[in-house]
């Protein structure tokens, strides 16, 4: 039954006075909370799912201009659970940052508190940026996988719930996306989670580019050996980008095939209506610590990391002509024109604009602005050695300074390959 604090899945059909259909929509809210109107709220009370209703918001009411009527039904109800920790796998580029903005924004429409942690092998992360610059709270786990720092992961967990305060860890929901070279989580992240803090709700999603699953990767078998043990190891698996896709049909049935008995979900990340089905599917689920872990080979999956070349740069550029912007892009798409296989090629421009090219595209397309300076965050991860990744690095900035007439300044560099992942705790 609808009631403070519960948590309503509902779908309605928004009209105006005139009775013209202006919205048909899913969504969930926290009966209770500012997330919707206090007037329709109040005629939702003691209602339970399956029932429908008619309900009202007359012209004047909470500074409503027209008369509006919405057609309601309630699809679920669920108590407030405790804190939610959802973990995110997957490849590179596999779209699991842009799945985490979109449910973040969601979830914040409907007050619901919430945090990220980002993670990489190196120590300066372009989505760690992102989030500060907008102003999610955020930690990260650098240097190495979650497998590999889990004391790291649960330190970051329990110093986003402290400062958060206000009872998170009772409504609270955090994001934890590992780096996408990384697997073996259910047995060395998931299951010590589970058995470590039995109190929180603790999930686990393998996204994957529909786009690389409907092609060849080019990448070396190790690196292929990665990536399919990422998906083995799913219960739930999200297949991103299929808006991208021109017939998902073929794409969708041999997913089925390949993977039963998993819940795999179709998705555009963009659709807030596809952000609200993953989210009421993990809700859903029930993850345990007897879950199976994977059979790996630990030898096969640290070769396929050390074929990855890991390079984060940051750059300064300035130009007299005030075209520093597009010195930035020029340099970006020299970078991109490399023919060793991309992993993720992440680029934050001037602290707050992210291009993101992958094996398969490019998103993120913003235009220079005129501007006398600039500063570029790169993180590279390209299959071939770092030597050579900085010499690529090196070769388009040398040539962007010319033909761009700018003067590119490196204010810091790594490059590197990951070392052999040794996990922390491993739970058979």
């Amino acid at each position: 039954m609808i009631r403070n604090n519960t948590i309503v899945y509902i779908s309605y059909i928004m009209k105006n006075g005139r009775g013209e259909v202006l919205e048909t929509t899913t969504t969930s809210y926290l009966h209770g909370s500012p997330a919707i109107s206090k007037t329709l709220q109040s005629q939702l009370e003691g209602l339970t799912p399956g029932q429908t209703a008619k309900i009202y918001l007359k012209k004047g009411q909470e500074n409503a201009d027209d008369d509006f009527t919405f057609d309601i039904t309630i699809k679920a109800i669920r108590e407030p659970s405790p804190l939610k920790l959802h973990l995110l796998s997957g490849f590179l580029g596999s779209g699991k940052t842009t799945a985490i903005r979109q449910a973040c924004r969601l979830l914040s429409k409907q007050n619901i508190p919430v945090a990220v942690i980002t993670n990489d092998q190196g120590s300066r992360l372009v989505d760690g940026d992102l989030f500060t610059h907008l102003g999610i709270p955020s930690g990260q786990v650098t240097n190495g996988c979650f497998c590999c720092n889990y004391n790291d992961l649960d330190a970051i967990i329990r110093y986003l719930i402290d400062r958060a305060g206000n009872g998170f860890e009772k409504s609270g929901v955090i994001f934890a996306e590992s780096v996408g070279s990384c697997t073996d989580l259910v047995a060395a992240v998931l299951k010590p989670l589970l058995q470590q803090h039995p109190e929180w709700r603790t999930t686990m999603t393998t996204f994957a580019d529909a786009q690389l699953l409907n092609s060849p990767t080019g990448f070396d078998e190790t690196i292929n050996y990665i990536y399919d043990k990422q998906l083995e190891e799913a219960q739930v698996i999200v297949v991103s980008k299929t808006d991208l896709l021109e017939s998902p049909a073929g794409l969708i049935a041999n997913m089925q095939a390949r993977y039963p008995g998993k819940t795999i979900l179709f998705q555009n990340s963009f659709d807030e209506e596809h952000i609200a089905r993953w989210l009421e599917t993990l809700d859903a689920m029930a993850f345990t610590k007897d879950l199976p872990s994977l059979d790996i080979d630990y030898d096969t999956y640290g070769a396929g990391e050390a074929k990855l070349a890991w390079l984060d740069q940051q750059l300064e550029i300035t130009s007299p002509q005030e075209t520093a912007q597009h010195a930035a892009f020029a340099l970006i798409r020299r970078i991109a024109k490399t023919n060793h296989p991309i992993g993720h090629l992440k680029f934050l421009l001037d602290g707050h604009t992210r291009i993101s090219i992958t094996a398969t595209g490019t998103t993120g397309h913003p235009q220079p602005q005129p501007a006398p300076k600039a500063t570029l965050l790169i993180n590279a991860r390209i299959q071939t050695e770092p030597a050579t990744l900085s010499r690529l690095l090196a070769t388009a900035i040398a040539e962007t300074e010319i033909r761009s007439v700018c003067t590119i300044r490196t204010i810091t560099e790594s490059c590197f390959q990951p070392g052999y992942p040794r996990p922390t705790h491993r739970m058979a």
